[in-house]
């Protein structure tokens, strides 16, 4: 991971402090996007390079200099349909966009499983998972190399090391550790993960032979 460099949007969240802690573990350089600069003490710990920026306003000048991108920002359930809108797909495609134009090598974002067949959640999730999915099809079409992750219900447990590919939701499905997706956005950049979209849930089987799968398919 030495030769890159990673822009890391939505860093302050559950998932991004992992992914932020994972990169300072594998020594790669990243620069950090926060909306507060209340928390640039964390990142500087971590050997980030802090950048102040609004996902609701133009944040193209973060992207000097940078190779890949890793899109953790998310709506929390209380913000409503406005912050989903804002968060879970205007702010997702212009990424994609900013990405495009700085010819980033790569744009992993980390989605939902719910995105794949929005209709068929329950009412409360919908619109958030029909964001979500507006976003990734953006994403596909705007000719990044993208890896979309679309992990299953989250939990802060400690991560497992395994998981199970999924397309649906499904009654009682296994929880995924956040640790275990920030793992999975990592390896994502390291194998060079592309045009593919990765949906999983808990499971069994060691998330990095389910991932070099994947980079052999892309190779």
């Amino acid at each position: 991971m030495k030769t890159m460099k990673v822009l890391l949007i939505g860093a302050h969240g559950r998932t991004g402090r992992l992914i932020a802690q994972g990169l300072h573990d594998h020594a790669a350089p990243f620069r950090a996007l926060l909306r507060k600069s209340a928390h640039k003490s964390e990142f500087a710990a971590l050997g980030a390079e802090i950048v102040l920026g609004d996902l609701d306003q133009d944040f193209s000048h973060v992207f000097d200099d940078i190779t890949h991108v890793i899109y953790a920002a998310g709506s929390s359930e209380s913000e409503g349909v406005h912050e989903e809108r804002a968060i879970d797909r205007d702010a997702v495609m212009r990424t994609a966009d900013y990405a495009k134009r700085r010819r980033v090598r790569q744009l992993v974002v980390v989605s939902a499983l719910t995105a794949f067949h929005p209709e068929r959640n329950p009412l409360s999730l919908r619109h958030y998972s029909r964001m979500k999915r507006e976003a990734d099809a953006y994403v596909m079409r705007r000719g990044v190399p993208y890896a979309i992750l679309r992990p299953g219900p989250l939990s802060d447990e400690p991560a497992r090391g395994t998981i199970a590919l999924a397309d649906e939701t499904t009654v009682d499905m296994p929880d995924v550790s956040r640790e275990d997706v920030a793992r999975i956005a990592l390896r994502c950049v390291a194998l060079g993960v592309r045009d593919r979209v990765i949906g999983f849930v808990g499971g069994n089987e060691p998330l990095d032979a389910v991932l070099d799968t994947y980079a052999a398919v892309t190779a």
